[in-house]
């Protein structure tokens, strides 16, 4: 950073802006120490991986929980980025690479913007890689192994979803790239590959700016009917990748009780070995716009703070939108993911009908720039949605009850009174024995079916405007 604002790369920055945020993760810095990362090679005291809020900020860019992703995300609307250099150092196995890096679309892989992609692939990729290349450096793309212990089972293909960086930036239609410098190689070899990395990319951005402002532009005016919002990986290789690993050798640990591997710093010969690709889940169909009451203010902070486009009522409305009933949805077992329990939404039930929306309710439109962002944070679908990070989960706490002593009366009288509901009653109990057997659940299913039910019970209060 000396060098460009002051030095003999002072130059770099006659066509380019640059904006360098240099600590990103203030309270991680702050706690450092000789102890915080034992699968990295120096400096002397490392920072921590998490905010003092027991946060992750690269799992955070959809949620933003953080403040300081809530600044990071005012800062980019503000100036605007061609490009996002997310600077990050790896764990994980021993290899050859020591400046490894991704983005969507590599290799013509799914991206949200895929004119953005073919300009990364096309001119950026290759630029940064030679510059690399000339002053030592081997760049790679991320690497995560089956099975550290036996490449010959392949590498996987690894799920990004917009929690992350690279995948955020390609849904908000921006030019991002995740940098993973090493963990293994030494400390300065780390911040020389950034250091040229970083060069590469400015005189990129100087040479070939104005076609990726074009390619960002096109991305901008792009409306897919329909969105992948869960991921998966391949069940077989989507190819082979030409690997550059390192030796290793086999020990017995007394401690494991089983064969270790100590990397030995030697390179070993290219092998070939399995690529494993991601395919997606679940694709989501965009609709016209959402619907956020007033009640879910939270909700309605989170869209602000990325810089959604919506409309605010300021008088009650009613409006005709279908909602999503979601008896199935499940919150994840153990322990909470960054703070908050997950939660899957299942197969919803999807009733059209109309809702009355209070004042002080949104509108949220996907005829916009950030559409694709607002399909995906606004399914409760999506893999990395509002629902899916658990901003929604009062919805599925039941409060009110009937006791058996009035729930028996109630449906002997339904029983006699709706000769249609006895014979959907008749059919459970034949199709399902264990039902049958239950006094509980059979008096559940007519309160179910009452008049006392909790009409919103597990109702998605989100209106969508198919």
């Amino acid at each position: 950073l000396r060098d460009i604002a002051f030095g003999a790369q002072r130059h770099l920055v006659d066509r380019v802006n640059l904006v360098f945020v240099p600590i990103f993760n203030v309270d991680g810095h702050e706690r450092s120490g000789p102890f915080n990362r034992p699968n990295q090679r120096g400096p002397n005291n490392q920072g921590w991986r998490n905010t003092a809020q027991n946060l992750n900020l690269n799992r955070d860019y959809i949620k933003a929980d953080a403040p300081e992703m809530r600044a990071m995300l005012g800062l980019m609307q503000r100036v605007h980025p061609d490009l996002y250099l997310d600077v990050h150092v790896t764990d994980g196995m021993d290899y050859q690479y020591d400046v490894t890096y991704t983005f969507q679309g590599r290799d013509g892989s799914y991206a949200a913007s895929p004119h953005i992609a073919r300009w990364l692939n096309a001119h950026y990729r290759p630029a940064v890689d030679a510059a690399l290349t000339r002053n030592g450096h081997i760049p790679g793309d991320l690497v995560f192994a089956h099975n550290e212990r036996d490449l010959d089972q392949g590498l996987l293909g690894y799920p990004f979803t917009p929690r992350y960086s690279q995948a955020y930036g390609d849904l908000v239609h921006t030019a991002t790239i995740l940098i993973e410098n090493h963990s293994l190689k030494p400390f300065r070899q780390r911040v020389l590959g950034t250091y040229v990395l970083i060069e590469a990319s400015l005189r990129q951005l100087a040479e070939h700016g104005g076609e990726l402002r074009a390619a960002t532009q096109a991305d901008q005016r792009e409306r897919p009917a329909t969105l992948p919002a869960g991921w998966r990986e391949t069940l077989q290789p989507a190819g082979v990748r030409h690997f550059l690993p390192m030796q290793r050798e086999q020990f017995t640990s007394a401690a494991s009780g089983a064969h270790e591997t100590h990397w030995t710093g030697r390179p070993a010969p290219a092998a070939d070995v399995p690529q494993y690709s991601v395919e997606p889940t679940i694709a989501l169909h965009r609709p016209h716009a959402y619907w956020v009451p007033a009640t879910k203010s939270e909700v309605i902070e989170v869209l602000r703070a990325h810089g959604i486009q919506f409309e605010t009522i300021t008088a009650p409305r009613a409006v005709e939108v279908d909602m999503l009933r979601l008896p199935d949805a499940q919150v994840a077992a153990g322990p909470p993911a960054e703070g908050r329990s997950r939660v899957n939404a299942g197969a919803p039930m999807r009733i059209h009908r109309e809702e009355w929306m209070p004042a002080g309710s949104i509108r949220v439109p996907t005829d916009q720039p950030l559409g694709d962002l607002a399909v995906i944070m606004l399914d409760p679908q999506s893999e990395d949605s509002l629902f899916a990070w658990g901003f929604f989960n009062e919805i599925l706490q039941r409060v009110e009850y009937a006791d058996g002593y009035v729930l028996a009366p109630l449906a002997d009288r339904m029983l006699a009174s709706d000769p249609a509901l006895k014979r959907e009653f008749e059919a459970r109990l034949a199709a399902d024995p264990a039902f049958a057997a239950d006094p509980d659940a059979r008096l559940q299913w007519f309160y179910a079916r009452s008049a006392y039910v909790d009409a919103r019970y597990q109702l998605y209060p989100v209106g969508i405007e198919p």
